[in-house]
């Protein structure tokens, strides 16, 4: 359990590295848009059953979809020219899987409650959370440096995640 969470927590720091290499007119949207995925996630969360949920987070697949981004955004920091230019606006999608684990808990965490209230709640906070992380990555001078150091540990988290039964 605690290497699951060491795992969606390598996820999301690796995506809020390479958010934080972008110019300011890109990470702020990507953050607002990361917190209205949670609160779309939280309503969507709160109609399935745990184990559709562990179904969903806990799956291999999720793992191999994650290694291929590490691998994109070792890629990212290797490219220039042409193709680094295309690539270099990709802010990586796996954030999903953290954002839907913190939806997860979070439209079971009010129970008796509409779940427009955790939704904001799980919204507001991945947004204000997010791009604080983001704005701290980018005070502290995070570059590809940075991201290079965080993808080759996350793909050696995602080879050992994947290796566990």
């Amino acid at each position: 359990m605690l290497f699951r969470q060491i795992f969606f927590i390598v996820i999301a720091l690796a995506a809020i590295v390479r958010v934080s290499i972008l110019p300011n007119r890109a990470w702020i949207p990507i953050a607002v848009c990361w917190g209205i995925l949670a609160l779309s996630f939280t309503y969507y969360m709160s109609g399935l059953t745990p184990d559709e949920i562990n179904g969903m987070l806990y799956s291999k697949t999720l793992v191999v979809c994650e290694f291929i981004e590490l691998l994109l955004f070792v890629l990212i920091v290797f490219s220039s020219g042409t193709v680094g230019r295309i690539i270099g606006y990709f802010p990586g999608v796996m954030i999903l899987a953290p954002i839907a684990l913190l939806s997860s808990v979070a439209s079971r965490s009010f129970p008796g409650l509409d779940f427009m209230i955790p939704g904001l709640l799980s919204g507001a906070s991945v947004c204000v959370v997010s791009a604080s992380l983001v704005f701290l990555c980018r005070n502290l001078r995070c570059g590809k440096e940075s991201l290079y150091i965080v993808s080759l540990f996350g793909i050696l988290i995602c080879i050992i995640y994947y290796g566990m039964p």
